[in-house]
């Protein structure tokens, strides 16, 4: 299906931040940040998880997603913070087409099924997935704020930390540039719910980057 019939502004070769929500072989729900990019033709997408996570695991397993659309940085940051991520499965649905949920309230959905997966890096794969289906959701309509930007950058850094933390350079710029983004939304969002999703970010990366250099704590 041509998904430029219902999404007619997509650019092919731009990475968009999303949400992919999957569903394990046991049926356990999940949804998490990632960037996407389409093809040429707006035919199918690429995504590029890491191996250790749970969306690479349910995706070549079901070979089913959803992609969920959405501007509001708060599932962004939900979606990453693991002491809140429940909040955020609570908000999950049932999708026209395919096992895997999707988020209520977002913007737009992209159905979709996994037509390949090859091998990236040792630790990284690529999967190329079909659309099924895409609809609209609610429209959110809010004037352009460099905190709400911000925030979604943040929170992207942030879902790599675990990843990265024995990898001092990338750690090092991931870091970098949570807090830059972090002096944008003080600037243009003090006071705002998107301040206050900072901070929780921010507690959350210190309490891992606390547990990496006090091993006794987790124990």
């Amino acid at each position: 299906m041509k998904i430029s019939n219902v999404l007619k502004d997509l650019k092919p070769y731009v990475i968009y931040e999303v949400l992919i929500s999957s569903i394990s072989l046991n049926g356990e729900p999940n949804i998490a940040p990632m960037g996407l990019k389409f093809s040429k033709e707006l035919e199918e997408f690429m995504v590029h998880p890491f191996k250790s996570t749970k969306t690479y695991q349910n995706l070549i397993e079901i070979r089913e997603g959803v992609v969920n659309i959405t501007r509001d940085p708060r599932p962004f940051v939900l979606g990453c913070l693991p002491e809140l991520k429940h909040e955020l499965l609570e908000e999950l649905e049932s999708s026209k087409l395919v096992k895997a949920p999707r988020l209520r309230g977002s913007e737009a959905y992209i159905e979709f099924r996994v037509k390949d997966v090859k091998e990236e890096s040792v630790n990284r794969a690529q999967i190329i997935c079909e659309p099924i289906t895409a609809y609209l959701g609610d429209l959110r309509i809010e004037p352009y704020s460099r905190a709400v930007y911000a925030l979604i950058e943040a929170s992207v850094n942030a879902s790599r930390i675990k990843i990265f933390l024995n990898k001092s350079r990338e750690l090092l710029r991931l870091l970098s540039g949570i807090d830059y983004a972090k002096s944008t939304i003080k600037r243009t969002g003090e006071g705002s719910e998107y301040e206050k999703l900072s901070n929780l970010l921010t507690k959350s990366i210190e309490k891992i980057l606390h547990r990496t250099s006090n091993p006794s704590s987790n124990l």
